[in-house]
């Protein structure tokens, strides 16, 4: 039967969200795939596991920052494919009963990853080491890659040609109910997931971000290097996920109509009772992490010029951290009114002290930020660049839309908001807390639900000859993985 909670029904069956890496820092990617998990999770009563693939990620000190930030609640529990093999007892390392211990080294305290590189810099191998200092496994890439596992005493076992055969053989284990549905949110494991040929694995990858460059004018313009396996595997994918509808529509101009993309935006937690009224209309807030394509020295740059436009003690609160927080603290100390307050758990919650949020990015999906601004009252500010702020934000009603990069326009919008009547902020800002109910969890979530009905039944409608059959249920033939199923091990050597 379908899960359920409420009024939401997912498919039965395993639910997870893919990803390379948990930063200590991360931004908004993983912001909305940890709030969409434990939507998931609590909305439709389902568990949801967090895959992760990174080697280098620590997951149990992961796990425990997580849980501290409460971000890991009701269901949701966080996997690294290293890890598990670190867990994996010698059963399952499966050595051969004739191989002999090899001399093989050990980790030191605490080591889990050792990296060894060659002359030119590139790695050649990794070591994984249990907690006790044997060795789990080696990651070969010098030449042909290929994944060896150790026993505790130092035997060889199980052995895969590839990591992402090594991948293959951890999914099936780690989403043991089938059929699975997993949502895919990194752009660095596209390429793997759209190789995943599994009947009983639904894939859906959600886009982030946008796929053209800046430099594109129109929808058939050059793309991202990020995104361009987007758009290479659009159809090898059970469905594609966009948080607008502009840049779906983009897509579709450029590739043909396709049944299997949908829009749904990232949701946000409302808060509770009536806004209160904001004493300081003039302080203004940014939420980004310092990276070159927030752009954040353009916020700094608009208060600037916003302080001399109207005299008004106009001020900004900057939350985030990242590698151009030098340059943006150099340019901030130059402007009265400007501080950077670092990375800052639960920044959002800052946002009801805020009366406007700056949004000065080069590049979006659409801002999770926006929907967590709008909610609390504070008024948004954006660039209208090609995606997200213009599917949210009705300028001049529930916030501001000025020409992208053009920080006079910015200015200009900020002096519009600071110098309203009272009753004419009052109406932006309730206009702001309407348009942010659209982005609920439970409304969300029965989005999604859509969705998943929609691929399983599209699926299942392929396999019949139904409309559309013969082309879609070309994926799912049996392959040479379907036929060896569960035979993922080679002999050890």
């Amino acid at each position: 039967m379908p899960h359920s909670l409420g009024t939401t029904r997912f498919p039965a069956g395993s639910h997870a969200a893919a990803t390379w890496t948990i930063p200590a820092d991360y931004g908004g990617m993983t912001s909305a795939l940890l709030r969409r998990s434990r939507a998931f999770a609590r909305e439709a009563g389902v568990p949801v596991r967090v895959l992760t693939f990174s080697p280098d990620l620590d997951a149990a000190a992961t796990r425990r920052m997580l849980e501290e930030r409460g971000e890991l609640t009701g269901g949701v529990t966080l996997h690294n494919v290293w890890e598990d093999l670190r867990l994996l007892p010698d059963a399952a390392v499966a050595p051969s009963a004739k191989g002999r211990p090899e001399d093989v080294p050990r980790g030191a305290e605490g080591e889990l990853v050792r990296t060894e590189t060659g002359p030119d810099g590139e790695v050649r191998r990794q070591l994984h080491f249990r907690d006790d200092g044997t060795l789990a496994a080696v990651d070969d890439r010098a030449g042909e890659r290929r994944v060896t596992l150790y026993s505790r005493d130092g035997r060889r076992g199980l052995r895969w040609g590839s990591v992402w055969s090594l991948y293959r053989y951890w999914l099936d284990h780690v989403l043991p109910e089938r059929p699975a549905y997993v949502v895919v949110d990194s752009k660095t494991m596209v390429k793997f997931f759209a190789s995943l040929r599994r009947a009983d694995v639904y894939t859906a990858h959600l886009v982030h971000g946008a796929h053209l460059s800046a430099k594109a004018t129109d929808a058939h313009g050059p793309l991202t290097a990020a995104r361009t396996p987007l758009v290479e595997h659009l159809d090898d994918f059970d469905a594609v996920v966009f948080l607008t509808e502009g840049q779906r529509r983009d897509i579709v101009e450029r590739m043909g109509e396709r049944a299997h993309t949908y829009v749904v935006p990232n949701s946000t937690d409302l808060p509770d009772g009536a806004v209160p009224p904001r004493e300081d209309r003039c302080r203004g807030a940014v939420l980004a992490s310092l990276h070159g394509r927030k752009r954040v020295g353009q916020a700094v740059a608009g208060i600037e010029r916003a302080r001399a436009r109207t005299g008004l003690d106009v001020t900004l609160d900057v939350y985030g951290d990242g590698p151009e927080r030098a340059r943006v603290e150099a340019r901030a100390a130059t402007v009265p009114g400007v501080t950077l307050h670092g990375y800052v758990r639960g920044a959002a919650d800052r946002l009801a002290d805020a009366s406007f949020l700056l949004l000065t990015s080069r590049a979006e999906g659409l801002p999770l930020v926006f929907a967590e601004a709008m909610s609390r009252g504070c008024v948004p500010i954006a660039y209208d660049i090609r995606y997200g702020p213009a599917d949210i934000i009705t300028d001049g009603v529930d916030g501001f839309l000025v020409p992208d990069g053009d920080v006079d326009a910015l200015a200009a919008a900020i002096e519009r908001f600071v110098t309203l009547d009272d009753d004419a902020a009052g109406r932006m800002r309730e206009a702001a807390r309407a348009t942010a109910r659209g982005y609920s969890d439970a409304a969300v979530v029965a989005r999604w639900a859509d969705v998943l009905d929609d691929v399983t039944r599209r699926r299942r409608s392929a396999r019949g000859g139904g409309p559309g059959g013969s082309s879609a249920w070309r994926r799912f033939r049996p392959t040479w993985w379907a036929r060896v199923a569960g035979m993922l091990r080679r002999a050890p050597r």
